[in-house]
This record gives C-alpha cells, structure tokens and sequence, in this order.
C-alpha cells in the first residue's frame, strides 16, 4: 500500500508541473531535471549513510517507493516551483511557487516517516527544513543560470 501513496503523490506533482502556466525551454527543463536528479541522489545517500541520521528502510515496497519519491515526486515538485518562480513576473505569484515547493517537500519527508520508509536517528524537523530551503535555492539558482545560458545561446526558437 505504501507504494500506492507514492505513486498518486509522484502523479499528482507531474500534474502540478504540467498545470503550470508558462514553462522554461525544454533543454532548460531538462538539464534542470538531471542536475536535481543528481543533488537528490547524493543528498539522500550522504546524509543516510555517511552521516547517519536517519535509516533507509530496504523491504522492496518501502524501497521502491523511497525511489518514487526520489527520483519522481520531489524533481517534479522542485521543477514546478522553478518553473514558476522563473516565468512569473508578480511577487506574489512566485512567492505562491516557493511555498508550494517548500511545503510539499516538507509534507512529502513526513509521509516519509509515517509510512516507515525512513527513520530517523538523529534528523530533526530543523534539518529537514532547512534542507528543503537549501534545495529549493539551489534549484532556483541552478534554474536562473540555465536560463540565462539558453537566452544567451539561443537554445529557444
């Protein structure tokens, strides 16, 4: 069942990316997408197996839904809240974009927890704000640079 809340969770944040309005190019969007791939993969292994702060629970439906949300459900939220703030012009309009990516990490790591699929060992909810913060910025960053590449390298037609 836990793969189940996963899956609907992963579908409903490719939703929210498709719903957005207006999008960056899709080279941007792409490149964006394999640079959080590879923020999120060494995030997660450095802080649960380098650090050990929390466990990764390794029975195969918790595992796979670990990587439903890894590899889908928080790239897609993170990539929804660049694509917005990026392409939004009022400031209320992007302040909406990064508490939505803010909140639904946040709202994602719990159900993390309350489903089993991590447990924390010395993680506290400090942490795992502040971790949000730190990849909500770094995508916004990350975003602005490759944006501004393809405008100056006229990757758009």
């Amino acid at each position: 069942m836990v793969v189940v809340y996963f899956v609907v969770m992963a579908w409903i944040s490719i939703h929210i990316l498709l719903s957005v309005p207006r999008k960056l190019p899709l080279a941007v969007n792409i490149i964006l997408f394999m640079v959080i791939e590879i923020v999120l993969t060494n995030k997660l292994s450095y802080i649960a197996f380098t650090l050990g702060l929390f466990r990764i629970n390794t029975d195969a439906p918790h595992f796979i839904a670990l990587i439903l949300h890894n590899d889908f459900t928080i790239t897609f939220i993170l990539l929804a809240m660049a694509n917005g703030y990026l392409t939004t012009e009022r400031f209320w309009g992007r302040m909406v974009f990064v508490v939505y990516g803010i909140g639904a990490q946040l709202i994602t790591g719990y159900a993390l927890r309350q489903t089993d699929v991590l447990t924390d060992i010395r993680w506290s909810a400090l942490m795992e704000v502040a971790t949000a913060i730190a990849l909500a910025l770094c995508t916004l960053v990350l975003g602005r640079i490759f944006q501004a590449m393809a405008a100056k390298e006229r990757w758009v037609r």
